[in-house]
């Protein structure tokens, strides 16, 4: 009588213990591990947060060691682009009204965009669709003189 009592105990305690467990873990709040050693600082500073621009046209990768030389690059260009350059201006407009001093069809990031000056603000506009992906200060080094170069050449 005594063995089956006892076995009875042991076999109850041992079906129960796990769901004890699981029990409480569902209500004990859930925290992260804490950590023995402290992660390094790190020193590393971003100079400027430009925005990651993504068109809906992203360009081929450029193939190594093969040169295009400016007017074939232009021409894929404006095989892929699907808008005007007319239509970028006037999205650029909508966006920042003023004189635009300079458009351009160019690559950013591996997408095809036109870029386009507006006074010393800077829209980039996505060559397939027109969407305005970007609109802001322009740096002192984006400024471009009259014949397309930068300008600390």
């Amino acid at each position: 009588m005594k063995t089956k009592a006892m076995l009875l105990t042991i076999t109850t305690a041992a079906l129960a213990l796990p769901l004890a467990g699981y029990a409480l873990a569902q209500t004990t709040p859930k925290t992260a591990p804490a950590m023995t050693q402290p992660l390094p600082q790190t020193t590393k500073t971003v100079e400027s947060q430009e925005p990651m621009i993504k068109s809906s046209i992203m360009l081929p990768a450029e193939q190594k060691g093969v040169e295009m030389i400016d007017a074939q690059e232009s021409a894929q260009y404006l095989k892929l682009a699907k808008i005007t350059l007319d239509q970028a201006r006037a999205a650029a407009l909508v966006a920042v009204p003023g004189t635009v001093t300079r458009i351009q069809l160019d690559e950013e990031e591996g997408s095809l965009v036109y870029e386009v000056e507006i006074g010393n603000q800077e829209v980039i506009i996505d060559a397939g669709n027109g969407e305005v992906l970007y609109q802001g200060a322009m740096d002192a080094g984006d400024n471009k003189n009259e014949n397309g170069n930068d300008s600390d050449d």
